[in-house]
C-alpha cells in the first residue's frame, strides 16, 4: 500500500526515527494484578492488593535511587539480581514472614512472565505506525530506558523483524533524557542530529530529552496536548496528523 504523500513530505528531512516503548507502543496489562496473582500461585496469600501497591511502588523507588538504571553501574548486582531485589523488597513489605525461597521462586517467575505477551498489550496504531516508517525507508529503532530483555519483550509482541536496532538505557550506560542515549544512535549510523526525530510519551524524557539533543520530537500526551507544540492525544491521532496535515519542525 503506497504512503500518503503528506505523510512522506513530513518525514523528508529525518533519516532516522526512533520510538520509545512502555505507554507509547506496548502498554503494561495491570503489572500489580500480575504480581498478586504470582505470589498467590507460589503460596502467598492474603495480600491486600492497595498494601502490594504502596510496597511496590516504594521499593522501585527506593531501588531506582539506590542502583539506578536497573543495576547497571552496581558492581555485581545485573539487571536480573535487580528485579529479584525488588520484588524481595516489595513482598517483605507486604509480608514479613515470607520465605527467601518464596521471594526466590516469585521473582524468577515473575522475571520470565514479564518478558512474554502475557503481561502486555498493543497500542492502538503502533504496528501501524511502525510499519509505514519503514515504509518510507527511514532507519526505525528503540530508545528505551529499560533493562536487556526489551528485545525479547519486542518479538514476544510481533515486533521483531520491525527494527534496525534497539538500545537500552542499560546498554547505553545512561538513561533518557540523557544527551549521551541519544548520540549513540548518530554515531552508530553516522546521522546528525537534525536528520533524526523521536518519539515518546514522557515530556522530560523523551521530547524534552530529544530536542536538547538537537533531534525533533513528537509526544504522545494523551489528554494534555497543551504540554508541547508537538503533542498528540493518540498515536493514531498522530498517524493521521502526518498524513494529513503539515507539521512545521
Amino acid at each position: 500500500m503506497s504512503l500518503p504523500s503528506q505523510f512522506l513530505k513530513n518525514l523528508k528531512r529525518f533519516r532516522l526515527v526512533t520510538f520509545d516503548v512502555t505507554d507509547t507502543l506496548l502498554r503494561l496489562e495491570d503489572p500489580l494484578r500480575q504480581y498478586h496473582q504470582t505470589a498467590t500461585e507460589c503460596g502467598l496469600t492474603g495480600l491486600e492488593r492497595n498494601q502490594l501497591e504502596g510496597c511496590f511502588r516504594r521499593s522501585f523507588s527506593s531501588m531506582s535511587r539506590e542502583h539506578p538504571n536497573f543495576g547497571r553501574l552496581s558492581p555485581g548486582l545485573g539487571w536480573q539480581n535487580w528485579w529479584l531485589e525488588l520484588v524481595a523488597r516489595t513482598f517483605t513489605c507486604a509480608s514479613p514472614g515470607v520465605s527467601p525461597e518464596q521471594l526466590e521462586t516469585i521473582g524468577r517467575r515473575l522475571i520470565t512472565i514479564f518478558r512474554t505477551s502475557k503481561c502486555w498489550g498493543h497500542i492502538e496504531g503502533a504496528q501501524e505506525l511502525v510499519q509505514s516508517v519503514r515504509q518510507a525507508g527511514k532507519h526505525v529503532g528503540v530508545i528505551s530506558n529499560f533493562d536487556p530483555s526489551l528485545p525479547e519483550v519486542l518479538a514476544a509482541m510481533g515486533f521483531a523483524d520491525k527494527f534496525d536496532f534497539v538500545l537500552t538505557s542499560y546498554e547505553a550506560g545512561v538513561m533518557k533524557p540523557d544527551t549521551g542515549i541519544f548520540s549513540i544512535p548518530l554515531q552508530r549510523l553516522n546521522l546528525r542530529p537534525e536528520q533524526a526525530l523521536h518519539i515518546g510519551n514522557k515530556m522530560d524524557m523523551d521530547y524534552t530529552g530529544a530536542r536538547n539533543s538537537g533531534w525533533s520530537g513528537l509526544l504522545i500526551a494523551g489528554d494534555r496536548t497543551d504540554l508541547a507544540k508537538h503533542s498528540f492525544s493518540s498515536l493514531s491521532a498522530l498517524l493521521e496528523a502526518l498524513a494529513t496535515k503539515e507539521i512545521t519542525w
